[in-house]
C-alpha cells in the first residue's frame, strides 16, 4: 500500500482549524490517497476526530539536531510520496532540510520545494489554497477562500450532556468572550474586556470567558468585575468549545483559538483587529464571521463592541436559541 502524502501542521489551535480547509480539499480531490498528519500531541485528538486523515503522527518540538534526525529517519521509513508543508515555519523548513537531497518532494515555501509558494499571502487559508493550486489539486481556488466546514465538531458527541450550556452553568442566552491571542500581536486590554463583560451581564445575558490555560491570568482579572461572569478558560475541550459557540448568541474577542473553532462550527463570531493587516491575516472565515477593525486597540471602547453585538442581534432575547 502506498504511504500517500504527509501533511505538516504543528498548530496552534487556530492554525490547525484553518488547515482543516486544505485537508478537506485534499480529501475531496484525492479520495483514494492516504493522508497522514504530523502535528503536536495536544492537537492529535481533534485531528483524528475530523475523519480526514488515515493516520495522525505526533511529535514534540525538537530541541536539538539529534532529535530532528531521529524524526526524519522515522519519516523516511514511511516512504511518503509527497509532503504538504502547511506549517511553513522555521521548524518545517528545518525538517525539509534534514531530509536531504533525496527526500520526498515538498510543497511549501522552503527554497528547495518542488512546488514552491513564493508570493506572500497574508491569511493562512488563502496561502494553503494557493499552495494546492500550485500542486494542481482540484483547479484554481477563488479568493477569499472559504473556511473549513466544522459541522463534524458538533456531530462527534451529539447529545452528550457535557456539550450543553447548562453543564457550565449557562442557563440562559449567553455570549462568549474569547481571550486567546495565538500570535504575538497586540491584545485588547483587560479593562475594556471587563467593561464588555459587565455590559453583557447587565443586559441580562449570560457571559463566559474562554481561552487557554495561558489566558487564566487575564480571565481572573476580568471575572472579578461581576460574579455572573464565568471563567471557562482551559475548562472546555474542543468539542465543548464548538458546541458552546454554536449555541451562543455570539462569540466576541480575539480571532484565534476558540473563536476559529466556534466559527467553523457555524457560530456568529465578531473578532477584534487592530488594523486591516491584522484582519487580513487572522480573521476567521465562515458564514457567521464579522471582523471589527479599529485603528488602535487603545482607542477601542467596550461601548463600540457592545454596539456591534447589538447590530447583529446578540442581545435579542426573543430569538430562539441555536440548536
Amino acid at each position: 500500500m502506498s504511504a500517500g502524502a504527509l501533511i505538516i501542521c504543528f498548530g496552534p489551535l487556530g492554525r490547525m482549524v484553518d488547515a482543516i480547509a486544505a485537508a478537506q480539499r485534499l480529501r475531496e480531490q484525492n479520495t483514494h490517497e492516504r493522508l497522514t498528519l504530523l502535528t503536536v500531541p495536544n492537537l492529535a485528538v481533534l485531528a483524528k476526530s475530523s475523519s480526514l486523515f488515515d493516520d495522525v503522527s505526533t511529535v514534540e518540538p525538537w530541541q536539538n539536531p539529534t532529535a530532528l534526525r531521529t524524526l526524519v529517519q522515522a519519516l523516511k521509513k514511511r516512504k511518503f510520496e509527497r509532503i504538504y508543508d502547511l506549517e511553513r515555519s522555521k521548524r518545517s523548513h528545518q525538517l525539509q532540510s534534514a531530509f536531504g537531497m533525496f527526500g520526498p518532494p515538498f510543497a511549501g515555501t522552503a527554497r528547495r520545494s518542488k512546488w514552491r509558494l513564493t508570493a506572500p499571502i497574508a491569511h493562512p487559508i488563502d496561502a494553503d489554497a494557493a499552495l494546492l493550486d500550485i500542486v494542481g489539486i482540484g483547479g484554481q481556488h477563488i479568493a477569499p477562500t472559504p473556511g473549513p466546514d466544522g459541522q463534524w465538531l458538533l456531530r462527534r458527541r451529539a447529545g452528550a450532556p457535557s456539550l450543553e450550556p447548562a453543564f457550565f452553568g449557562l442557563e440562559r442566552d449567553y455570549i462568549l468572550i474569547n481571550l486567546t491571542r495565538d500570535d504575538p500581536g497586540p491584545r485588547w486590554p483587560n479593562v475594556p474586556f471587563a467593561a464588555l463583560a459587565r455590559a453583557i451581564v447587565e443586559a441580562g445575558m449570560g457571559c463566559a470567558l474562554v481561552g487557554t490555560i495561558n489566558d487564566r491570568v487575564h480571565a481572573r482579572e476580568i471575572a472579578q468585575i461581576d460574579t455572573r461572569v464565568k471563567d471557562l478558560c482551559a475548562r472546555a475541550d474542543y468539542y465543548q468549545l464548538a458546541a458552546l459557540g454554536a449555541k451562543a448568541k455570539a462569540v466576541v474577542g480575539h480571532a484565534d483559538g476558540a473563536a476559529r473553532l466556534a466559527c467553523a462550527a457555524g457560530a456568529r463570531t465578531i473578532t477584534l483587529h487592530e488594523g486591516h493587516a491584522d484582519a487580513d491575516a487572522h480573521a476567521p472565515r465562515g458564514t457567521g464571521a464579522v471582523a471589527f477593525v479599529s485603528t488602535a486597540f487603545e482607542g477601542l471602547t467596550a461601548r463600540s463592541v457592545v454596539d456591534v453585538l447589538g447590530m447583529f442581534g446578540a442581545f435579542d432575547r426573543k430569538r430562539t436559541a441555536k440548536k
